[in-house]
């Protein structure tokens, strides 16, 4: 009669043990972070039978009774209020150009030649041409973010630009499509305490001074890490040009000097 109960009970237990671990699907709400954005750090952490999707702001995991309570505390501490944050990226440019030489604009008269030199006007002149112009193209632009989420702050304009052809038959083709000129950045940043880490697409495009159908473009793409609250120079551009240009009556002779520079700041606000 014992041997009898003690099967019963052990069949009972047999039957109650799966039944109690049998998998459970449950969905989680997050409060702070979307689902896609939590799921490849939760994924490497499931085992071969569990299972996790996202949906919105909501992770629907099947796995057994006691890993998901395991599950529900490491989402605790995946899930956390994001740090806010206020990015600056300072753009500070600087150049100056020389220009100096003489021309001579007249006409000489020698028996039966003629010969004229520039622009002679109302008689033989000469001048000395020293030019000197200087320009300075500093600005900052400030974004506030979350701390890991990807931000973006542009501004500038759509310009024509007319280039010129040539076709089949020789005929002179003209065609004006819009190019965006713009200055601004894209950033994303993720804290380790106080030391910031800043994953930086800056770009900082302007017409051309001298000629509109030119575009000067300048761009910067980095990792840096700053601590807050610091201004750190994340790219430079130092460069210089000469000239010299000559013929019957003119020689001018060219110099200039380009810098240009990116710093970023971040600062927490809370």
């Amino acid at each position: 009669m014992k041997w009898i109960v003690s099967l019963v009970l052990l069949s009972t237990l047999s039957w109650a043990a799966p039944a109690l671990a049998a998998p459970q699907t449950e969905v989680i709400n997050l409060n702070y972070s979307l689902a896609e954005q939590v799921l490849p750090a939760l994924t490497p952490m499931l085992r071969d039978d569990e299972r996790a999707s996202a949906y919105g702001n909501q992770l629907i995991i099947r796995a057994e009774p006691a890993r998901l309570a395991e599950i529900r505390e490491l989402l605790q501490q995946l899930d956390r209020q994001p740090v806010k944050l206020l990015i600056s990226v300072a753009n500070s440019g600087d150049s100056v150009t020389h220009e100096q030489g003489y021309q001579v604009n007249g006409r000489i008269s020698s028996g039966p030649v003629d010969i004229v030199v520039g622009q002679p006007g109302q008689g033989n002149q000469a001048r000395v041409i020293r030019r000197q112009t200087r320009g300075a193209d500093d600005s900052i632009r400030q974004i506030s973010a979350n701390e890991g989420y990807p931000v973006l702050i542009q501004s500038g304009q759509s310009v024509p630009l007319t280039s010129t052809t040539t076709d089949i038959y020789g005929r002179v083709v003209q065609q004006t499509e819009y190019r965006d000129v713009t200055q601004g950045f894209y950033a994303t940043v993720r804290l380790n305490g106080d030391i910031a880490t800043i994953s930086l697409s800056a770009n900082h495009d302007r017409l051309n001074r001298s000629d509109s159908r030119l575009i000067d473009v300048q761009q910067t793409d980095t990792v840096v890490t700053a601590r807050l609250g610091e201004w750190v120079t994340v790219g430079g551009l130092d460069d210089s040009s000469a000239g010299q240009s000559s013929d019957i009556g003119r020689r001018i002779s060219t110099r200039g000097q380009h810098q240009y520079s990116v710093r970023l700041m971040v600062e927490r606000l809370e």
